[in-house]
């Protein structure tokens, strides 16, 4: 295979895998719904989560740029990083899964 084959045929997986953990399927979601944001708190107990175990998703999903963090008060809030390529994609797939 010619490298730039290789290099789309690992992030098409990558996309994926992503997508596939059904924790951050929930999370991404959650927050597609809410267009300003949520807090990680109201990710937590909406995916009847622990509030590390959404830290921890969130700060994958930020990581790779997918979601971008923001504070207020004291909570830390994430929303859909409207820069980023993947996050745009991945708003395409949910919202058509959705409808």
């Amino acid at each position: 295979m010619t490298s730039l084959l290789v290099q789309k045929s690992r992030q098409t997986a990558s996309f994926f895998r992503l997508l596939a953990d059904p924790t951050r399927y929930c999370i991404l979601s959650l927050i597609l719904s809410r267009p300003k944001g949520m807090c990680v708190y109201e990710i937590a107990e909406a995916a009847d989560i622990s509030h590390s175990a959404a830290s921890h998703q969130l700060a994958r999903l930020e990581d790779r740029g997918i979601v971008t963090s923001f504070r207020i008060g004291q909570s830390v809030c994430y929303e859909l990083n409207r820069t980023c390529a993947l996050a745009r994609q991945i708003k395409r797939v949910i919202t058509s899964i959705r409808s």
